[in-house]
């Protein structure tokens, strides 16, 4: 047996300590702090969606450490490097608390052998078995699609419909970037609708809200071919297309947004909105962008609107008209909104500011909020925030739709 010199040994624990607390200390750290570029933005989403394992190698750098201090001779080096691993070790356990908090009060038990599953939405297919894909839209050359979702289980909310609008800034993205919670809706009989707009050409504020109307009055119109009510149809989006399906919803009779439908009936009301991180004051969010390291707000709502706020008045109208908060009104549907306390793509200002405008016309409103969940953090289907979101989504749903 080759036995390490006492030196050579300690050199291989300071190496193993430094490289374990550096990496732990590095990746927990955007929990909190605010990322300085796009891509360390991701590292933020992944670190605080999978902040466990994080501190799990923390935890081994804390060992290391203890180990090297107690039984060795250390020197300052060992206990900058243990400082940082229990550093990391403490900030990774925040996602888990903020939100232990959220799940208590919603009544969810959150489940540790769901959490260490795996991330399904990365390796499952974008569409099931259950999908087909159907044209909703032809315009301009163009075909808009939809992927439909039909139930697998035979409930009670056999019937009822759930529109899902994609996000991207309103310029990218597409349907099925979420197809997990497509497929969880459909297990709970919901008849899923994942839709296409347009994201191209911009200025697209029109066309894209008209779009999803579109969606919704086709839906409804062809509702006896799959099954489904046309009073049971609800609507959900994430970021970009929270804002889109909150506009749509709302503003259902706005003749200034009209339908991209060459039908002229206003059909496709809805019963429920679910938003999800959706920015809702636009004119504030111009003046008052989240982190501009990480995505410049001014210049995507300026493609998105034609302009800057502040170039003219014509373009401040459109400002005020795109945001969902100018068309509340008694009869706006009831609305569940979700955002991340750590969301650095779209202020949690915007929670408010809703919820604040619904209470003020009695509308019946639910608010969600994860103190240390970043922007787009559902992507991890069975992360914290998602189990909770499930549940409390899923009672939304199953409420706001019941059959009168």
């Amino acid at each position: 047996m080759v036995r390490l010199k006492k030196s050579t040994l300690d050199r291989v624990i300071d190496i193993l300590l430094l490289t374990v607390s550096l990496m732990a200390f590095s990746s927990a750290i955007w929990i909190v702090v605010p990322a300085p570029a796009g891509f360390i933005w991701l590292l933020a989403v992944a670190a605080s969606e999978w902040s466990i394992w994080i501190a799990i190698f923390a935890f081994h750098g804390i060992v290391l450490g203890l180990f090297r201090l107690i039984f060795r001779r250390a020197g300052k080096a060992t206990a900058v490097a243990l400082g940082m691993a229990a550093t990391a070790f403490v900030i990774s356990l925040y996602p888990l608390a903020g939100t232990l908090s959220v799940a208590r009060v919603n009544n969810v038990e959150l489940s540790l052998s769901r959490y260490f599953a795996g991330v399904t939405n990365l390796t499952a297919s974008r569409r099931n078995e259950q999908s087909a894909t159907h044209r909703f839209l032809s315009i301009d050359d163009r075909e808009l699609m939809l992927d439909v979702y039909r139930p697998t289980e035979i409930t009670d909310n056999n019937g009822a419909s759930v529109i899902v609008v994609h996000g991207g800034s309103w310029s990218s993205g597409g349907r099925g970037d979420f197809a997990q919670w497509n497929r969880r809706l459909a297990e709970m009989g919901f008849t899923v609708f994942d839709i296409d707009y347009r994201t191209t050409p911009q200025p697209n504020y029109l066309t894209a809200t008209g779009d999803v109307k579109c969606s919704m009055g086709w839906v409804q119109r062809n509702a006896a071919e799959f099954n489904i009510s046309p009073e049971r149809i609800a609507i959900m989006g994430r970021s970009a297309g929270a804002h889109l399906a909150l506009l749509a919803a709302y503003s259902n009779d706005d003749d200034r947004l009209p339908s991209s439908c060459p039908e002229s009936d206003r059909n496709g009301k809805v019963r429920a909105v679910v938003s999800m991180y959706a920015p809702v004051e636009l004119l504030w969010a111009y003046d008052n962008p989240a982190n501009e390291s990480v995505i410049n707000g001014k210049q995507t709502l300026a493609n998105f609107l034609g302009g800057s706020p502040h170039d003219s008045a014509d373009i401040r109208q459109r400002f005020l008209l795109a945001s969902p908060t100018s068309h509340i009104n008694p009869a706006t549907p009831p609305t569940l909104i979700i955002h991340g306390g750590q969301d650095q793509l779209v202020r949690l200002e915007n929670l408010t500011f809703l919820g604040q405008r619904l209470s003020e016309f009695n509308v019946l409103h639910q608010t969600l909020i994860f103190p240390y969940a970043q922007h787009g953090y559902d992507y991890n289907f069975n992360g914290w925030g998602s189990q909770v979101t499930e549940k409390v989504m899923l009672e939304f749903l199953v409420k706001s739709t019941k059959a009168e």
